[in-house]
């Protein structure tokens, strides 16, 4: 077992998802990776592509997410899925959901083959931890697929943030700014939110909304006060400057993430965030302390038929609806937040501990990914 000024190397199989830029910038002490990463951008063209092309592959061949390694590397870090046919070094793996080994097509993980191929690579003895990013991650993990015969390796390691080095934007316009990043509009609750805001421009005339995502057609024609659709890709700094430094407040009330990155950011630029009941969400946001959670029936989990088929029919119409009971929680939280700057800083303040020092800070998750990569080498 290596000792803690023990170098170890790692050979890391990393997303492009910019949450592994954490990992991969701030690693933890003593450890060495060796890189095999995606170039293209998460969110772009080519990963799109790729995804839907497997889901299309697995109605004819169900073979899950793998990858092939050799490496003289001390062990192996995937995120990007399981290892073919049984690996000389030993592996770890970090998992979204259960969804993750079929790239969330969960249909694909009823069939008896496919079922067959991911439990016994993570059964196998070269497989020594799995790692789920959340608590809810680790509940979809267990409803997905079989666990029994190696549940002792599950391990919940929450991603991380440093926190932001630039200090927030003192405006003198004497707005209050909302903040809003989302790829998918419904999805994200784009809907809710502009219907929650036009309410509030009623009440408050000093609003501003960042609004920063896909905007249907029926909606970039909308008038009100102080709405701003911000559009084109930035880089990080940028985009911290445009969407968070800049504002007072992120809300994001969202039914479809895994995870949640952005409330992250805006936590790490010291913001009080408003999300939903959706998923992780309820990990990354402390209800009434660093920000309020939204409660909502429309979150993707919930439309798992009886079979364990994701209902996207359902889940989409629904979804797209107007939802008064989010509309009312939004302006009231919203409102909250407006009118007592005590309150908001104070979140603020408890959004950046969290990042700084608590379970969401790359201390934390530098500490236990250090344990958890020595346990690996004394087994």
């Amino acid at each position: 077992m290596p000792h803690k000024k023990d170098k170890i190397n790692v050979y890391i199989l990393a997303s492009p998802h910019p949450q592994f830029d954490e990992i991969l910038d701030f690693p933890p002490e003593g450890v060495v990776y060796s890189v095999d990463r995606i170039k293209s951008s998460y969110h772009g063209w080519f990963t799109e592509k790729k995804i839907a092309l497997h889901n299309l592959l697995l109605k004819f061949l169900p073979i899950p997410r793998m990858t092939h390694v050799e490496t003289n590397a001390d062990l192996i870090h995937s995120t990007r899925g399981i290892l073919q046919i049984n690996p000389k070094k030993p592996w770890i793996i970090d998992c979204e959901s259960g969804g993750v080994f079929t790239s969330f097509n969960y249909s694909a993980l009823k069939n008896p083959l496919t079922k067959r191929i991911i439990t016994k690579a993570l059964a196998s003895e070269k497989c020594r931890k799995i790692l789920p990013q959340s608590e809810a991650a680790k509940k979809d993990l267990l409803q997905a697929i079989d666990c029994g015969k190696f549940k002792e390796k599950i391990e919940v390691l929450y991603l991380a943030m440093h926190p932001c080095l630039k200090k927030k934007i003192k405006r003198k316009d004497g707005k209050f700014v909302i903040s809003f990043i989302g790829k998918e509009f419904y999805d994200k609750g784009g809907n809710d939110l502009l219907k929650a805001y036009e309410i509030l421009t009623k009440k408050y005339k000093n609003l501003k909304l960042k609004f920063k995502g896909d905007v249907p057609e029926e909606y970039k024609n909308i008038k009100l006060p102080g709405l701003q659709f911000v559009k084109g890709h930035f880089p990080r700094e940028e985009l911290f400057e445009k969407m968070y430094l800049s504002a007072d407040v992120f809300v994001l009330p969202t039914h479809s993430d895994n995870y949640g990155v952005v409330f992250l950011e805006a936590m790490s630029a010291g913001l009080p965030v408003v999300g939903t009941t959706s998923f992780t969400v309820p990990e990354l946001i402390e209800d009434g302390k660093n920000g309020f959670l939204i409660k909502t029936q429309y979150s993707w989990e919930m439309y798992f038929t009886k079979n364990g088929k994701l209902d996207r029919k359902k889940y989409e119409e629904d979804v797209m609806k107007e939802h008064p009971e989010i509309i009312k929680q939004l302006v009231e939280k919203i409102s909250l937040l407006i009118e007592n700057k005590n309150l908001r800083e104070k979140m603020g303040i408890e959004s950046r501990k969290i990042i700084e020092g608590g379970k969401l800070s790359i201390k934390e998750r530098n500490k236990n990914l250090r344990r958890i990569y020595e346990e690996v080498l004394k087994d």
